[in-house]
Parts: C-alpha cells; structure tokens; sequence
C-alpha cells in the first residue's frame, strides 16, 4: 500500500466514524482495556511477536558485543566476577574482552545480571524476550494512564512494529534491559507523581540503579529529568525524610559499580570500558577526532582492520562536521519509526499540539539523549543507542492519530484543542478501522527483518552447528578466516573455564599453532578454512590430516 493510499485510509476511516459508532462494543472493548490484567496481555503478545522475529530464545550471538555480554554473564553465573585469564592470549582475543590478566568483558555488569537466569534454564535468549515483554506492558501501561487505553493500544502496536526496535531489540544487547528500565521508571515517576506513594520512589531508584549498572550514559540522561521533578515535588512539602529509601537503593547500586570496577581493574574508581579501549581501540572513546594514540596491545589481523574502522569513523567526526552531523542522525533516529510510513509522520505532528507536561517532559529528555549521544562518534544508521526514546515517538505519533479521528468523526469538526479528545464511539470506530485496514502497511517490515535476522545469524549459527559434528570429547579449533571475512563477525569465542569447555575456538596463527597444541595434548586440534567451509582435523605438528575433514552441511 501506498502513503498516498494509507493517508487516504486514515480520512475516510475517521469520517466514517460521524455514522457508524457502535457504541455498546466501544464501552465494552474500553472496558476491557481498561482492565487490571491488560498490560499483562500485552507484554505476553510482544514478547512473543519479538521471539518470532528473533527465532527462537537459543539464538546465537551476531554482534561482537553480544557474545561480550554473554560470556560475561557466563562468569557471573558462576559466582566469580571475573574468570581466569588466557594461557597464550594471543590465542584467544575477543572483542570487547579482556583475555589477560584475567577474563572478563569491558562492559558494566547490569545486563549480564539480568541474562543470568536464561543461562542457568538453557535459554539465553529468555531473558532479553521477558524484558521486551515488560518494556510492552510498560509502554501500553503508561500511555493509558496519560490519556486513555485506545491511544494506549496504538501506542504499543506502533512501538512494536517501529522499523527500528524490530531491528535492535530482539538480541543480547543491553539496550533491551535500559528500555524496560525506562519505561519502568517513568511509569514509577507516573504513580508517584500522582499519588506520592513512597514505594513508587523507590522503584525509580531501582530502575534508574541497574540501568546505571547497565548503560551509565543513557541512565544518566533519563535521571537527570526525574530527579529534578521529585526535588521539586519533595522540597515543596519538605517530605525529604522519602528520599532515605531509594538513596540508599541508589548507594547499593553505586556500591556495586564499585566492587566490580574494583575486582576487573583492582581500583574501585577505575571502570574497565575506558582501559579496554586505550589497550586494543584508543579511539573507540567519546570526543571528537582521533587521540593520536596506538594501542597497548598487539592486534591480530581482524582486529587490525576493525581498529582501521573506528579510526575513519572517528577521524571524520569533528566538531565542524555537527552540522551536518546532527540532521543525519535525526533523520536516521525518525526513520527507525516512520521509515516504512512516512504518511505518519505528519500525523505525529498533530500530536504536539498539547500542554500536557508529561508529553513535553518525555520530548525534553528525548532531545538530552540525542544531545548526550553527540559526544561519541557511530555510523548515522547505528541507532541502537536511542531505542529507548522510541516510545516517545510512537506515543506521540498515536496522540495525533486519535486527534485526527477524533476531529474528522465529530459532527461539529473544530480546531484540534491542546486537550486531549474524550473517547467517543465515532473516533474510536474511525481509527480502529483505519488501524485494522494499514495493518499490513505498518507491519510490512516484519517479515523482511525476520528473514533478516535469519540471514545474519545464518554463519554464526552453521559455524555453531559445524562444531557440534567433531567427534572429539575435548578439540581446539583454529578458526582461519576467508579474504574477504569482515571484522564485524568474529568467531573466536571464550568460555570462562577453559577446562570444562568442550571446544576452544582460537585464531589461526600458522606455524605458531604448535604452540597451543602442545599446551594441552588431550585435546583434539582442528583447522576450520572458513573460506571453504570445512574443519580439518590436525595432527599433533598441526599438519592436516588427509580425508579428516567434516563439511559444513549443504556444502561440497
């Protein structure tokens, strides 16, 4: 369907609405949404339409910093904060890793909290999918409570189906923990703000803790805002006897940064996230321009030309270059929610005329992430660092839709009011409609991302399923890549016990496989010629061994 086709929809539909209304299924279906156990429905259905989108909740880690955060959690999981380093780390390097002195991901450690319990039940993919779940409740659940659940339920559905959280979302990052942290935070300062319930107070305390914990530049951002409404609220009654609850929360949360940072880099005042850049990316840090520094540690091939990469993207961000810069990313940020329906867009504009300062606080703190996300140097299309304002601009972009039923389905059309329209059978009926009949124009993008995310994951996944063909108990696998292998799809892995792990996935490095070989003679070496596809069994030289070799199925 065409916008032009779709635009034409949404008019009709909404003047359909001033002659049919069906008032008697309105109330009862507003009932319905209105129900306690609603945002439960919802969450279920989201999690479940972002497990069919992802594959399944046994998928394998595509992006370098997915298997970081996996194997992070991994040594969590098994009560140490960091696992023991790597014998010949040379071996062994993966993104976003330390591999020596000890092992352990340069990341903070919220999210690999949260990936835990999937990992102890055998599905890593679990936890990632009940957040999604949750952020779905919480953005239906929050959109109700600012105007009613008709705008709340496209709202949701407009989320859901964005280009852009079809896209990111379903995966191991971390973005999926700090969106329901958001949304639970808002929803905290909601309820708070409307009732001042101290316990409310301390769920924003919790929310705004593991997000820190998680990403401390997104959280940071959204803490600001909030902080500054409950200070006011708190210091207007001289109630700051509230804040001892989530101040303490708050403590314990900064406690913990601190014991990690303490365990990982031996200082409790020194994170890991800025040490791994100066030993493997020195540019990979905020700022504009390049440092002028090399890295302290010597980079393989793949990581040689990876660090090329960040060096060009971070040349080129410069201060003079924001201008152009700025739009670019906007644009990228808009098209992660209207790129497939653009005839929206304008619609979402209808939505701004309001006073409501919930609406213009969430705009405000939309605009701080953007502006916080200028310090650091990414691709325009690289969004994944604004998802979490996505339910801003869904909501509003659902305010305008039900402005414009609500107008065209009145009898008596006027200029849309900054209040927002009372639900009324006709707008309810004109939008429904409008909505039922773009459903496959809204949700066009669902099939091509799952089929995209099939394809992505396709050479991680036959890779994963090649090594579970070698017969061996315990094997060590040299992984040579093909000419034209990109950086961005690394294959060397870790586990946190190298004794216990069945496979040892390692760099090829020629004749100094002898090395490693030597290091533990009980395990079986392998060759995988990711060129052709293929594990040849080595001898104990780390010469190939004639007719051992497994084929990746499909391949000759």
């Amino acid at each position: 369907m065409t916008d032009t086709k779709a635009l034409l929809v949404l008019l009709l539909s909404a003047l359909l609405g001033r002659f049919i209304t069906l008032p008697r299924v309105v109330d009862g279906a507003t009932r319905v949404l209105s129900a306690r156990w609603m945002p439960l429905v919802v969450g279920c259905i989201t999690a479940a339409f972002m497990t069919w989108l992802w594959g399944g909740l046994d998928q394998v880690a595509v992006i370098h910093d997915e298997a970081a955060y996996l194997l992070q959690a991994k040594i969590y999981a098994g009560g140490a904060w960091t696992a023991p380093g790597r014998p010949l780390p040379e071996f062994f390097e993966q993104y976003h890793v330390f591999v020596t002195p000890i092992l352990t991901s340069k990341y903070p450690p919220g999210h690999a909290f949260v990936l835990i319990p999937g990992l102890w039940l055998g599905l890593p993919g679990l936890m990632p999918m009940l957040l999604l779940g949750l952020c779905g409740a919480l953005v239906f659940a929050v959109a109700r409570r600012l105007v009613h659940p008709w705008v709340a339920l496209l709202t949701w559905f407009l989320w859901m189906t964005a280009p852009g959280i079809m896209e990111f979302e379903p995966g191991y990052l971390s973005e999926t923990s700090t969106s329901a942290l958001w949304m639970l935070g808002w929803y905290a300062l909601l309820r708070w703000s409307d009732g001042e319930q101290p316990k409310w107070l301390a769920w924003l305390a919790f929310s705004i803790g593991l997000g820190f914990l998680s990403r401390p530049v997104t959280m940071v951002v959204f803490a600001v805002p909030a902080a500054v409404v409950v200070w006011k609220r708190i210091a207007k009654r001289s109630a700051w006897t509230e804040l001892r609850v989530p101040l303490g929360i708050g403590v314990a949360f900064l406690g913990i940064w601190m014991l990690w940072s303490q365990r990982t880099t031996g200082s409790a005042l020194h994170a890991p996230y800025a040490l791994y850049s100066r030993y493997y990316f020195p540019d990979d840090v905020m700022g504009f321009g390049l440092t002028g520094k090399q890295p302290l540690r010597p980079l393989n091939a793949d990581m040689a030309q990876f660090n090329e990469i960040v060096k060009i993207t971070h040349r080129n961000y410069t201060l003079s270059r924001l201008p152009q810069i700025v739009p670019e990313r906007i644009i990228a940020i808009a098209a992660n929610m209207w790129a497939t329906r653009a005839i929206l867009l304008p619609v979402a504009a209808l939505g701004l005329i309001t006073t409501s300062a919930p609406v213009w606080f969430a705009l405000g703190t939309t605009i701080l992430l953007v502006l916080a996300y200028l310090s650091f140097g990414h691709a325009p299309q690289w969004t994944v660092y604004y998802v979490e304002i996505q339910p801003v601009l869904a909501f509003v972009t659902a305010l305008g839709w039900w402005r414009l039923a609500s107008t065209l389905s009145s009898r008596k059309p006027g200029w849309p009011l900054p209040e927002v329209p009372a639900v009324t059978s006709g707008a309810v009926f004109g939008m429904m409609t409008a909505a039922l009949i773009l459903f496959p124009y809204n949700t066009r993008m669902a099939g091509y991302v799952r089929e995209n995310k099939q394809d992505g994951s396709a050479y991680h996944r036959n890779f994963r399923d090649l090594l579970q063909l070698i017969p061996s108990a315990r094997s060590m696998v040299f992984i040579r890549y093909a000419p034209n292998h990109s950086p961005h799809m690394s294959l060397v892995t870790n586990e946190p016990d190298l004794s216990k792990a069945r496979v040892w996935t390692v760099y090829d490095r020629g004749a100094d496989n002898i090395r490693l070989i030597r290091l533990d003679r009980s395990r079986t070496p392998w060759l995988f010629d990711d060129e052709h596809r293929v594990l040849v069994q080595l001898d104990s030289t780390g010469a190939p061994i004639r007719n051992h070799v497994i084929r990746e199925p499909g391949t000759q």
